[in-house]
């Protein structure tokens, strides 16, 4: 499997941005994205226009909105959906997701634990949604310094407990990149893998999310697995067996590290949110034997960045099940 960089929430002039179409392209590209999705509030009006320049410099781009309500921002990537962001309300939010999930795109909580107002008008995400199933994907990092900041702290506990309840939700980091902030505080990466043979498409970006093939980070890039006899599963996927070995490996982004001091310090390992495994590590090649009476197990790193102690990175779960198309 091979990992890129996607960015998956972006603003333009169209909406509260300060960059152009040309301006977001060219600098996604100088941050070393390998796709970004523009993701405007109520409107996808620069969408086209983004495409256009990330062409030229070789840049991914996925189409999408924020919608952008009084009860909180949901992130709708892919650009196939015709639901009008006027008609949500408290009551039809679950089936307005369902929609778009439909018509083929992939649907996020935007930073749900965000202050609100005054700080961030309807930032935070008040809805009471009666089936999670109708999201693909979460935002448990996102903005500045993201494994530092209390809301980003409360919305990895939610997530994590949504996950314990048995949805299966794509963790994700939305940078929420509205200006250049080149001289800006520390910042993450969304990763999201694709099958070696696979080209890097919006089509193929969308799967990936939606088979859970993510993990976010802060400067370093995670090579990771799971064994089960001689076959080979990632995280995210749907298994069936008792035993495994987790493989891992990590190494400080090159680029990263020339802007931030990233440290990797150790490893945790959960099983249906409680900690199975604590253990120093710098990033070295490693496998740990497993197993696997659990519903869910999931694994985070942690180290400093700027000589802060925090997660480094938190990847998808995988997600262990009694029948399914994709266990042994």
């Amino acid at each position: 499997m091979k990992w890129y960089r996607v960015e998956l929430h972006t603003h333009t002039i169209a909406s509260d941005g300060i960059m152009d179409p040309e301006e977001l392209a060219k600098r996604g590209k100088k941050r070393n994205y390998d796709a970004i999705v523009v993701t405007d509030h109520n409107t996808t009006t620069s969408c086209n226009a983004v495409a256009e320049k990330g062409k030229k410099v070789g840049l991914v781009v996925v189409p999408g909105i924020e919608w952008t309500t009084f009860w909180g921002h949901i992130v709708v990537s892919g650009g196939h959906s015709t639901v009008d962001w006027r008609s949500i309300n408290l009551d039809n939010i679950d089936e307005k997701m369902a929609a778009a999930r439909k018509s083929g795109d992939i649907v996020t909580v935007a930073h749900p634990k965000r202050p609100g107002t005054p700080f961030c008008s309807e930032c935070r995400f008040l809805y009471k949604l009666k089936d999670w199933n109708n999201v693909d994907a979460y935002e448990v990092w996102s903005h500045y310094n993201p494994s530092l900041a209390e809301d980003t702290k409360l919305a990895k506990k939610e997530w994590s407990n949504l996950i314990n309840e048995g949805y299966k939700i794509a963790p994700v980091y939305g940078y929420d990149w509205h200006e250049p902030d080149e001289d800006g505080p520390a910042y993450a990466y969304t990763y999201v893998g694709l099958d070696d043979e696979l080209p890097l498409t919006p089509e193929n970006i969308l799967q990936a999310i939606r088979d859970r093939h993510t993990y976010l980070a802060m400067g370093v890039n995670v090579v990771a697995s799971i064994l089960v006899d001689d076959k080979e599963f990632f995280f995210g996927d749907e298994i069936l067996a008792k035993q495994a070995t987790i493989k891992l490996q990590a190494h400080v982004s090159s680029d990263y590290k020339k802007r931030f001091d990233v440290e990797v310090k150790g490893l945790r390992i959960y099983k249906n949110g409680k900690m199975f495994l604590a253990k120093k590590w710098e990033g070295e090649e490693i496998e740990i034997p497993v197993d696997l009476d659990c519903k869910n197990i999931r694994v985070e790193l942690y180290g400093a960045v700027d000589g802060n102690d925090c997660d480094i990175a938190i990847l998808s779960p995988i997600y262990i099940v009694k029948r399914g198309k994709k266990g042994l």
